[in-house]
């Protein structure tokens, strides 16, 4: 009896979750415009640690009828020293609803290279990766797949959240498959206000992990809460992330903008 009630607990806690992300149809705030932003990364805002940028709407001849964004980024100075770090993510998105397509990753350490290949197909998403350990030469290939009404990209997520009403004290729930592994992403409306020169919307983000078999939600413990900044404009852009994760308070601030 006591096994019956808790998988019908889990069953129920499953279906919740799947029920209340947003649709790839969701909101109707204003197209975005394609713009290029720059950003620090920092520990508390003052030793600085990485760099990152994303072209959001990233223009390509070869791809006429796609949303194509493209980020990518390195740890700096002292992080650079201690944890060598690069990226590039290629974002494939549909032109008219920013619907994920294909997402593509390569990350370069010290220790790994991982390559990532994500297909975002109804109802969810197929995921590829390759990690190849440094030291031995060996390579390690994972495959799966994730079935939701609606999967997100990072790229296309922060697409979907700034299309949203978003009006103070709203929530926006919605699933993000960035990698190897889903998330479900709870989004905050915590009220509007002046930050760092820009009239902004201010956001509280918690993460929870998704088990890939179960659908049952885990505690993601290596990101304790993050607050995020969007202008309160039609671009809506990511002014300033603030998260406090496992290796302490670290942060990303828009230092430069511009159009695309």
């Amino acid at each position: 009896m006591k096994s019956l009630i808790f998988l019908l607990l889990a069953t129920t806690l499953q279906a919740s979750w799947k029920n209340q992300i947003i649709s790839y149809q969701s909101g109707t705030h204003s197209p975005f415009k394609p713009e290029k932003l720059e950003y620090t990364m920092s520990w508390k805002g003052t030793i600085n640690s990485g760099k990152l940028t994303i072209e959001f709407g990233k223009k390509d001849p070869r791809y006429p009828k796609v949303f194509l964004s493209h980020a990518y980024g390195r740890s700096t100075g002292i992080a650079y020293a201690a944890f060598p770090y690069t990226f590039t993510f290629t974002s494939f998105a549909k032109l008219s609803d920013h619907r994920p397509l294909v997402f593509v990753a390569t990350e370069k350490d010290n220790k790994e290279d991982i390559e990532t290949k994500n297909s975002y197909k109804s109802p969810g998403i197929h995921h590829h990766s390759i990690t190849t350990i440094k030291k031995t030469k060996k390579s390690l290939t994972e495959s799966h797949r994730f079935a939701a009404k609606a999967v997100h990209d990072p790229i296309t997520a922060m697409l979907a959240i700034r299309k949203q009403p978003l009006p103070n004290g709203a929530t926006v729930q919605l699933c993000c498959h960035p990698f190897a592994s889903p998330y479900l992403v709870t989004v905050t409306v915590l009220g509007r206000e002046k930050h760092l020169g820009y009239n902004c919307i201010k956001l509280d983000i918690k993460l929870r992990k998704i088990d890939k078999s179960t659908g049952k939600l885990l505690t993601y413990k290596k990101l304790k809460y993050a607050t995020m900044w969007i202008t309160d404009d039609t671009q809506r852009i990511p002014v300033e992330l603030r998260s406090k994760v496992f290796i302490g308070d670290v942060r990303a601030t828009l230092t430069k903008r511009s159009p695309l």
